[in-house]
């Protein structure tokens, strides 16, 4: 395993330069994007938000002869922006049927389920240090209560893209909003 320091302009540019490469981009945004999130502060996460959508967002989603297309790799792509949204945050109480146990889990949405970021150990206030798999899914069968977080500001934002952090049903109907 390969420790690399990258400071947030580093990280970005990288994350850019494998979005682009047609191999690369298969894996960047579950195994590059996706596992840095521990490492990241609120500001890392708000800022690598805002980029990514507003500059990589384009390489996903485009229009060519008045037809919306999109380039491989597309729906991991707004996975990872779903898991980076500190807007699109979600506590959720579930009965899992592997112990018949309650659990509260820090989640995000995406394409109409939650995904668990975090489970909580002692079930309402310390956040366990391992972050669950990039495509791990809470059965909508077992949620028994969802309460969604209050939506921070991003102070990277810019002016007149605000619609872009407020709007999250985009996490959930990229298919036909999209395309």
């Amino acid at each position: 395993m390969i420790n690399l320091f990258l400071d947030r302009h580093e990280f970005l540019f990288a994350v850019e330069g494998f979005a682009r490469g047609s191999h690369l981009r298969q894996h960047v945004w579950g195994e590059i994007v996706y596992r840095s999130i521990p490492q990241m502060s609120d500001d890392d996460m708000d800022y690598f938000w805002f980029y990514m959508r507003r500059d990589i967002f384009k390489q996903y989603f485009y229009e060519l002869n008045g037809k919306k297309n999109t380039h491989v790799g597309y729906e991991d792509f707004m996975h990872a922006l779903a898991a980076l949204h500190r807007g699109n945050r979600y506590k959720i109480t579930f009965r899992s049927e592997a112990d018949n146990t309650l659990h509260n889990a820090l989640c995000y949405r995406f394409d109409g389920e939650y995904y668990p970021l975090y489970l909580y150990i002692d079930g309402k206030t310390k956040k366990s240090s391992e972050l669950q798999s990039f495509n791990t899914v809470v059965p909508n069968e077992w949620i028994k209560a969802v309460v969604k977080q209050k939506t921070p500001e991003n102070r990277h934002v810019e002016l007149g893209r605000e619609e872009w952090w407020n709007d999250l049903e985009i996490y959930d109907n990229f298919k036909t909003k999209l395309l």
